[in-house]
Formats: structure tokens, sequence, C-alpha cells
């Protein structure tokens, strides 16, 4: 029941060519909404429009995931090699608000510390990870280090901005590891679709465990940090407000494309077929 309503969903999103126009379409709604906020911004330093563009940088990653991880030899089995990754880079930037807390509250802070428990929970029960995994994972630490070290090069050259530098530094440092969360995903997508590796040696059931807890996750915490905030700025800042809801509607259309295959893969082929045309083969 619940695999058939997924597929339905993704149908009816999608259509029966399991095209992207949704998706693209939400990224140029988020990008007309950062050129009206150019054009109106007469004094320049506009944080709606630094926020907006934000988030189309963030939503491009996951545009190219849902284009391009359909032609991975074993799609679902994708999301047990980057799943862990995405979650860790949120568990990061999550850490880094719990921690800074008592100087600077960036996003809502109960809601910081919500996350970081579920993430915590995603990765435990989810993909089995453990503390001591964390030595395997240096590639993300460089991803965090680049994305602080970005953070404080914008802060410096930053002479319109209000608050200290170490202050901002701690704000643009969540922001930027936020927007490199997917990034894991991206490169090996982008890899393993190059060379054709295969992973299809997870089972089934643990391939949906894992993209039950990964998604869950997303979902959840996008509800609060994008429908919540949107709310809270719905009459103080529409434009801004607009800008959390397509990112959301985004998460969340990759969420279903993505579970709707998962949950049905006897029809993953059907709906590769579609995608790709009938003339499309298999390197």
């Amino acid at each position: 029941m619940f695999a058939n309503s997924l597929w339905q969903a993704q149908k009816l999103l999608h259509g029966s060519q399991s095209h992207i126009m949704l998706p693209l379409s939400l990224v140029v709604t988020a990008s007309v909404l950062v050129l009206y906020k150019h054009w109106k911004d007469d004094q320049g330093g506009d944080p709606t429009k630094t926020f907006l563009a934000l988030i189309v940088v963030q939503m491009l990653p996951l545009v190219f995931l849902e284009k391009k991880i359909l032609s991975c030899p074993d799609p679902v089995s994708m999301l047990s090699r980057f799943g862990s990754k995405v979650l860790l880079m949120h568990g990061c930037f999550l850490a880094l608000r719990i921690c800074t807390w008592p100087l600077l509250e960036v996003g809502i802070g109960v809601c910081n510390l919500i996350g970081f428990a579920a993430v915590c929970a995603a990765l435990f029960f989810g993909f089995g990870f453990q503390a001591s995994m964390l030595l395997q994972q240096m590639d993300l630490l460089g991803l965090v280090a680049l994305g602080i070290g970005g953070a404080f090069l914008t802060e410096v050259v930053d002479f319109h901005n209000h608050q200290s530098l170490l202050e901002g530094t701690i704000f643009t440092s969540a922001n930027y590891i936020e927007i490199l969360a997917f990034v894991p995903a991206v490169w090996m997508v982008h890899q393993t679709a190059k060379k054709a590796e295969d992973w299809s040696s997870i089972s089934g059931a643990t391939r949906e465990k894992q993209a039950t807890a990964f998604f869950a996750f997303l979902v959840c915490f996008y509800i609060l940090e994008d429908l919540i905030s949107a709310y809270r700025l719905i009459n103080v800042e529409p434009m801004g407000a607009v800008g959390h809801i397509v990112h959301f509607l985004l998460l969340s259309d990759f969420a279903c494309f993505l579970l709707a295959h998962i949950y049905n893969p006897d029809k993953l082929s059907g709906g590769l077929l579609r995608w790709w045309g009938p003339e499309q083969h298999w390197v």
C-alpha cells in the first residue's frame, strides 16, 4: 500500500515520462525571487537576497541527484553509499549551531537540538553508524574546513556586515556547511555513473531501512527548518518565506522520487526506459 502510494505520487508529480520539469521549475522560481530582490535592492546588502541566493545554490545538488541517479547501474543502492555522509554533514552544521548557541543563535535553537538528536538516531538505527567510524570520514572534514574557510573569507571582505567577525563567521559557516551537505552524494553519483560500478549486493530490506531513516530525518528536519521558519517570516519577509517553501517542496519531491523507486524495484527498469528513451542502453 505504502509502495504503491509512493509510486502514484511520483507519477503525479513527474508524469509518465519521469522528467525533471518540476524540480527545474522550483529552481527557476527561486531564481526569479533572487532577481526580483536584486532589482528591488537599491541600497545593496539585502540579507533576504543573499538568503534566496543560498537557497538556489542548495537546491542545485538535489536537481542533479534527481536527474543523474537513474544513470547508475543500481540507483537504489547509491543511497547506502552517500546516505551516511549526507547525514554526517547535517550533523556537523547542527553541532556547530548548538555549540555556538550561547554566543549566537543560528536558526531555531530548540529545533537544532531536536535535529541533532534525530540525525544521530538516523545514523545509528538506519546505517549502523558508530562514533569509531568517524575516522573513516576524512573527506567530510575537508568539506567542513572548506565551508568554515570560505565563511571566514566571506566575512573578511564583507565590509557592510554589522556583526562581529566571529559571529559572522559562525553564521556563514553553518550556512555554507549546510549548502555542502549534499556534495558527497553528488560526487559519488557522478563517479558511479561514469565508472558503471555495481553496488547491488545490499539487501532490499537494508536499503529500505536506510532510505526510511534517511528521508524521515530530512523531511522532518526541514519541516522545522523551512516550514516553521516560513510561518515565522510570512508577515515580516514574505519573499524569504516563499524561499523556504520552495526549498522544502524540492526536498519533498526528491524524497518521494527516490523512495518510489526504492520501494518499487520491479518498476525501476521501466522507469529507466521511460527516462532515457528506448534507444538508450547501459554502458
